[in-house]
């Protein structure tokens, strides 16, 4: 089963209700976080603290954590990342851990010929994921520092080309991968158009598949694999403001659904509200008038759930006081 622990549903600005990205998704073979956001490590003791009502529900140990998926580089989804990762050396970590993320060719091939603590090309933008990693390793993400190591992971997405980064080397990979030790899930990085180098993210299980889009237009996402059992995807306008959106590279809750159905997604989760929608009723009925009847559709909240069962059934589980709500999104497979 996949697990996914939604712990920020609003786009760059958060709001009283709504903070930035980060989710946790949980399989047996262990954790993975995709795209920590400012504050992520406070929403991660928060959510643990609220699994102890669940019992039954495997905990969200920081230790099975093997894997750190990052879609791009801007601050709303990688600035919690260096705070989570020192406290876990508090917490006694020794396990390693991959961070992986897009680059562009240009940075890829900087990389690659000059090595992972080169200075960084002229012009080079501030949110490079690239960029960042060497940040977050001047400041202390080191096996020395932390307690474990890290593997950097980079890669530009459209032409395949992947490299993991160690203080020892750079050793060039395949795009399609799974965390040291598991046999089961296998991690992709999709195709996505957004303002700076992005990509998704889909996960695989034996029998079970979802993806998580990042911040992309739409059209956007691209991948020649089977439809996935959900699609989580950005929704950070409504179709009024279609202009802005594709101005900003991001989507409406419509274009959402029509990349849902591009896909042959069998469900679709809605995110990354902008902080402008007093409510997301408006998204929410948006795309579903694009899905009519074939896709169904629901519109996230912070601390909900949606998990993927071997048939692949889809369930919602909408957060309250005490444990979740739980309602079926997609029937499983026949």
């Amino acid at each position: 089963m996949l697990d996914l622990h939604v712990l920020g549903t609003a786009s760059a600005r958060p709001t009283t209700k709504r903070a930035v990205s980060g989710s946790v998704l949980a399989c047996p073979e262990g954790l993975i976080i995709i795209d920590p956001g400012e504050g992520f490590q406070d929403r991660f003791t928060d959510a643990r603290r609220h699994l102890k009502s669940e019992l039954g529900t495997p905990r969200l140990r920081s230790r099975r954590v093997a894997a750190v998926l990052l879609t791009h580089g801007h601050l709303d989804h990688t600035w919690g990342l260096l705070p989570w990762l020192q406290t876990s050396g508090l917490d006694g970590r020794t396990e390693p851990l991959v961070v992986a993320g897009p680059i562009d060719a240009h940075t890829f091939d900087h990389v690659q010929e000059h090595g992972f603590s080169s200075p960084p090309p002229e012009g080079l933008a501030a949110s490079d994921v690239w960029r960042q990693m060497r940040v977050w390793h001047d400041l202390g993400a080191t096996k020395e520092l932390l307690g474990y190591p890290i593997t950097w992971r980079l890669g530009h997405v459209a032409s395949g080309r992947w490299m993991d980064v160690t203080p020892d080397e750079a050793v060039e990979s395949t795009p399609v991968w799974s965390p040291a030790g598991w046999a089961e899930h296998r991690l992709t990085p999709i195709v996505s158009r957004h303002s700076v180098p992005s990509c998704g993210w889909r996960i695989d299980g034996p029998s079970t598949a979802l993806v998580v889009s990042g911040d992309t237009a739409s059209p956007g996402l691209e991948s020649d694999l089977h439809g996935p059992d959900v699609l989580v995807h950005e929704a950070t306008y409504l179709e009024e403001h279609a202009d802005r959106a594709q101005g900003h590279l991001h989507s409406t809750a419509a274009g959402a659904a029509r990349t849902a159905l591009h896909l042959g997604a069998r469900g679709l989760a809605l995110t990354h509200f902008s902080a402008r929608l007093a409510e997301v009723g408006s998204s929410l009925g948006e795309a579903v008038a694009v899905l009519k009847e074939g896709v169904p559709c629901v519109a996230l909240n912070d601390g909900d759930r949606l998990t993927v069962q071997p048939d692949g059934a889809v369930h919602h589980l909408s957060r309250g006081d005490v444990g979740w709500e739980a309602m079926l999104l997609v029937e499983g497979r026949r």
